[in-house]
């Protein structure tokens, strides 16, 4: 029968001792962890995030004054001066020029009245334009919103104080005098050459001015016969 060998049993019982003490020191490890988890101060807990009122938004008006309306067309217009119709507006039918000895369409009216005679703003409203015409002399309009405007024609050179392009008038306010400057119409008494457009397209200024203010101011219509 064989004998142990010493130094395989010291072997044996070196690698033991080792397992061993790997054992305990595992766990002396898991105990020490575990007591550390019980100790462990807990993290407070996470608030919740205060409420914020939302601060307002400012509207573009605020602190300004709102918009003015835009200014509507006139109710009423005023004869632009005193006389008798010489020639009634018509774009349709042709009536006869004494200037020019034929007949061609005749846009607007004439307020036949003295050179030299005061007229008048239709109606409140700015002046859109001054100019000179190799035809119909000094002329200038007048802008009442909303598409309208009036035309003066045939006018002396010297117009009122202060009338001038982008001056606001009143209605009834004197613009000029009447010329006779207009060549096309030189053969004609004096008189006002007067349009009106809406919306650019040419209407009959008696269709528009007041009967009130035709009645006072153009009495004895002298019309042509159509």
């Amino acid at each position: 029968m064989e004998k142990n060998n010493p130094k395989n049993e010291k072997t044996t019982r070196i690698l033991y001792l080792a397992v061993v003490g790997v054992l305990i020191f595992s766990a002396l490890i898991i105990g020490l962890v575990a007591a550390l988890g019980k100790d462990e101060t807990k993290l407070p807990t996470e608030q919740p995030p205060t409420e914020q009122t939302p601060t307002p938004t400012p509207t573009p008006d605020d602190g300004k004054e709102p918009d003015k309306e835009t200014e509507t067309t006139p109710d009423t217009y005023l004869a632009p001066a005193t006389g008798a119709v010489s020639k009634r507006h018509d774009d349709s039918l042709p009536v006869y020029s004494a200037t020019m000895g034929d007949f061609r369409v005749h846009e607007g009216i004439d307020i036949a009245t003295e050179a030299g005679a005061d007229v008048f703003a239709t109606a409140r409203g700015t002046v859109s334009l001054v100019w000179s015409d190799p035809l119909m002399g000094e002329c200038l309009s007048i802008d009442h919103g909303n598409g309208v405007v009036s035309i003066y024609k045939n006018l002396a050179t010297d117009l009122a104080e202060g009338i001038q392009k982008g001056a606001t008038v009143t209605a009834g306010q004197k613009i000029a005098t009447v010329g006779d400057g207009a060549l096309i119409e030189s053969a004609e008494e004096a008189h006002l050459h007067f349009e009106m457009t809406f919306e650019g397209k040419q209407v009959d200024p008696l269709t528009y001015i007041s009967e009130d203010s035709a009645k006072v101011s153009l009495s004895g219509d002298v019309a042509y016969e159509s």
